[in-house]
């Protein structure tokens, strides 16, 4: 989960892509989202976690940012179910007085409101060029969008990179 984020992030970051096998790693990440409750779980044999939907959901942008820059991009659709993500994430995870939680009968915590916006950020990127568009399109715009490898707004993103 979180490794295979902060590995495919370094790779990108140290131009190292070319030594991944994208096609195995796209296969697993797309099996980590459940298809019954559209959340993500960190690895084989776990229960679905918010976390995930920034850990994992995170690297469908990064995944769809290589693959476009190489000629081996098969054109599938979207692999990423965001409209589920968002469900999960808006329904389950959610609590009614604030904050996020891992999932229905735990409590809210920081960390996981932390990643599950990071992670509704991203799915409602996505959700927004996957027709048809179920979220409400003043609330996508309302969020901020996501630079998925530093997690940080893309506008802050930008502006640190070019000052470095």
């Amino acid at each position: 989960g979180g490794y295979t984020f902060c590995g495919l992030a370094a790779a990108i970051l140290l131009g190292g892509v070319s030594k991944l096998r994208l096609g195995p790693l796209l296969h697993w990440l797309a099996q980590r989202q459940m298809t019954v409750e559209g959340g993500f779980q960190g690895r084989t044999n776990k229960l679905v976690d918010s976390c995930y939907s920034f850990w994992q959901g995170a690297c469908f942008p990064l995944m769809q940012a290589v693959l476009s820059n190489t000629k081996a991009q098969p054109d599938t659709g979207p692999i990423l179910n965001c409209t589920a993500l968002l469900d999960y994430l808006l329904v389950c995870a959610q609590v009614k007085h604030g904050g996020f939680r891992d999932k229905p009968g735990k409590g809210r915590d920081f960390y996981h409101t932390c990643y599950s916006l990071s992670g509704l950020a991203v799915a409602a990127a996505g959700a927004s060029s996957q027709p048809p568009l179920c979220v409400p399109s003043s609330w996508v715009a309302s969020l901020r969008v996501v630079n998925p490898v530093h997690n940080i707004s893309a506008r802050k993103a930008e502006r640190a990179l070019s000052y470095f």
